[in-house]
């Protein structure tokens, strides 16, 4: 399968007037404004322009590697950008304006080039790129989910400028590049939008709402064209209603179709499928979609503006810096999703939820009697009293019974709900691949727990394990709340107490399981008594207004 390299050197030797711009261009533009030209001395001299050859010569005279300002830097981009600049078609074009803005404190990360025949006058392909692998840049691509952001004003004018250079433009960009591409050529004044030829949004998300006016997208569709790979999910999040859209192949796996450079070209245009977008990628559009609506504006704010800034902290840049940090980093992370920040954790908990319970978690929490169980020590410590007696009480198998159980009906209920959505759809498989996958793993999981000796045991442990170390967080979370140094002393030592639990339980032999169960018990009744003398020290009531 061939890709825009290829295309660059089959289409190289023939200028626009032999073959004219088509959408395979629009994506060499887009590929090419994530080229790093910020050291290049004069790259904005107006007096002596440079062209795209003359700028891949001088990095290499500088000794400069040819970067891709993204996290999915690759091989394939400077192979494309050699093509390019070693080109007819490419590398005897301006690149004129470029502009790179970062600025970390107010979120701003913003990047344009415009390529063109000629210095001034004629027509231009203005290009905006997408995200980089800055924390602001990345931040900002989550903050047009409630407001519009500092990168979509630049854009707008960048786009006016141009437009007083040139005397018609095509504008176009990858990512977030694509959102800037539409947003910018949307607000004009008629006047300057009767010489915008087209624009081109590829792989990128369109507009909240609550942030951009519907009319707006409908004044600018019969001018654009969408361009979407097969695993979409940046460029499907509110997706725009573009009636030119198209389906690309890529020759990448998930997420990784993003990178231009991996989308299909067949005899110089686009390698199109009718098949339409993965439904794996479908669920996670579908899902963060109903993430943004179901959290009021003003929490969405707070949680991604926490999320973000936790990760810059300590003068943390860049995600490869983030990453870097190892534990420390994601330490940091933690504590905005499961903190003392009642409104943080609903929104985390949330995205989730929607993803793979389709919301339906929102609902139990926001029953009566789950926020009154919520509310009281009182209750949630002669809960943990009541299940350590019943630990005593069952039988030593009772938690292999227990197991089974809820694996079988997980794995009935799942098979039987995408049986009826195969049968509602004529059987068509394809849109409810998901399901299928997720009811065959649970079937193999189950007929692998039942049948192979020893299975029963490790899915119970394992299992049994991950509740204990939730208590242990629990633990320790409420240790970090409270004033009472005594109390919070205790509540580490628990914590301690049943970390290792679930560590023992993960390494212990089954003939031990009944020392184990009553260890287990102790822990419950103990964990429940000092909730129950907490609520009777604060005087907290079971039933609270």
């Amino acid at each position: 399968m061939d890709n825009i390299t290829d295309y660059v050197r089959w289409v190289g030797g023939t200028d626009f007037k032999g073959r004219p711009f088509s959408r395979v261009d629009n994506l060499v533009f887009c590929q090419l404004s994530y080229l790093d030209l910020r050291n290049i001395p004069g790259i904005n001299d107006k007096e002596a322009p440079m062209t795209l050859r003359e700028a891949v010569t001088d990095l290499t005279n500088l000794g400069l590697s040819i970067r891709k300002m993204a996290p999915d830097d690759s091989e394939r981009f400077t192979a494309l950008v050699r093509a390019a600049a070693n080109s007819k078609r490419f590398g005897d074009l301006y690149i004129t304006s470029f502009t790179d803005i970062l600025n970390e404190e107010d979120s701003i990360q913003f990047s344009a080039m415009t390529f063109s025949h000629e210095p001034a006058g004629g027509w231009a392909f203005i290009a905006f790129r997408g995200t980089d692998s800055t924390i602001a840049g990345w931040k900002e691509d989550f903050m047009t989910s409630f407001q519009l952001t500092s990168s979509q004003t630049m854009a707008e004018d960048y786009l006016r400028s141009g437009l007083e250079v040139f005397g018609t433009v095509t504008v176009g960009g990858h990512s977030k590049g694509g959102n800037l591409a539409v947003y910018s050529a949307a607000v004009l004044p008629d006047d300057l939008f009767a010489r915008v030829d087209h624009i081109y949004t590829n792989d990128g998300p369109g507009f909240c709402p609550e942030v951009l006016r519907v009319d707006l997208i409908k004044r600018v569709n019969h001018k654009t064209t969408r361009i979407v790979p097969q695993f979409s999910v940046v460029g499907s999040l509110f997706a725009p209603a573009i009636d030119d859209s198209y389906i690309v192949i890529s020759d990448k796996q998930m997420a990784d179709q993003h990178e231009l450079c991996s989308w299909g070209i067949d005899h110089g245009d686009l390698l199109i499928t009718n098949e339409g977008i993965d439904p794996l990628a479908a669920r996670i559009n579908s899902g963060i979609d109903r993430w943004i609506y179901s959290v009021d504006i003003n929490e969405r704010k707070r949680f991604i503006n926490a999320f973000f800034d936790s990760m810059s902290e300590d003068g943390t840049q860049t995600l490869e810096e983030f990453t870097a940090q190892g534990t420390k980093g994601w330490e940091r992370l933690l504590n905005v999703v499961l903190g003392d920040d009642e409104g943080l954790r609903i929104a985390a908990a949330s995205l989730p939820d929607q993803l793979f319970l389709d919301g339906e978690g929102r609902k139990i929490t926001r029953s009566g009697l789950y926020r009154q169980f919520r509310r009281s020590d009182l209750a949630k410590g002669l809960a943990m009293i009541l299940a350590g007696l019943l630990i005593f009480l069952i039988p030593e198998g009772f938690m292999f019974i227990l197991v089974s159980v809820l694996l079988l009906a997980a794995t009935v209920i799942s098979v039987i709900l995408t049986v009826k959505k195969v049968k509602k759809d004529n059987w068509n498989f394809q849109p409810h691949l998901v399901d299928a996958t997720v009811s065959s793993a649970l079937l193999a999981a189950t007929v692998i727990t039942f049948v192979k000796e020893g299975a029963l045991f490790v899915m119970a442990s394992g299992i049994f394990a991950a509740l204990l170390f939730a208590c242990s967080y629990n633990c320790m979370a409420r240790a970090k709340k409270t004033h009472n140094r005594k109390y919070a002393a205790l509540l580490i030592i628990m914590s301690a107490v049943w970390a290792v639990s679930g560590i023992y339980i993960l390494f212990a032999p089954e003939n031990t399981l009944m020392v184990y169960m009553i260890i287990v018990g102790i822990l419950a009744i103990c964990d429940g008594i000092i909730r129950v003398v907490k609520a009777y020290s604060v005087r907290h009531r079971w039933y609270v207004k």
